[in-house]
């Protein structure tokens, strides 16, 4: 079963929304095939910042295409939505990551969410952490290896 999520990029000029049909927990770590490896969201987002602008430049719109160009597998996998909020096309999202340029100067700013969107008039978020995006990756690492 795939962990489907929303990011949503936001800036003074509005929201972007893209989804992400797998892969969508905030991250995992360990050894494959006998190499290392990371995945999940926070992976993802740090994976777009190669296809975008240069920080302490931040445009939701770039960073949201970046996204998609970044991770993109195939049809269908990662795309734009085109609704005025993700679960109106995504009710079957387990997480929900808002990015953004709170503090462009360190990092892009993420909040992640845990959602239960199946019921559109009674949707369920918990904000399970927020932060500067190399900050929360170094805490998941740093628990991995405790772990």
């Amino acid at each position: 079963m795939s962990t489907r999520a929303c990011y949503t990029f936001t800036d003074l000029q509005g929201e972007f929304h893209v989804y992400k049909h797998h892969d969508g927990y905030p991250f995992v770590g360990g050894v494959h095939n006998g190499e290392p490896y990371e995945g999940g969201a926070l992976c993802w987002i740090q994976n777009a910042k190669a296809f975008a602008w240069e920080l302490p430049r931040f445009e939701a719109d770039d960073f949201a295409a970046s996204f998609v160009a970044a991770n993109k597998d195939g049809g269908g996998g990662c795309r734009l939505i085109n609704k005025a909020h993700p679960w109106e096309f995504s009710s079957d999202s387990e997480y929900w990551y808002k990015i953004d340029n709170t503090d462009a100067a360190i990092d892009v700013w993420v909040e992640v969410y845990s959602v239960d969107w199946w019921d559109r008039d009674n949707r369920q978020e918990k904000m399970i952490m927020s932060g500067a995006l190399s900050e929360l990756l170094a805490t998941e690492r740093a628990r991995k290896e405790v772990a």
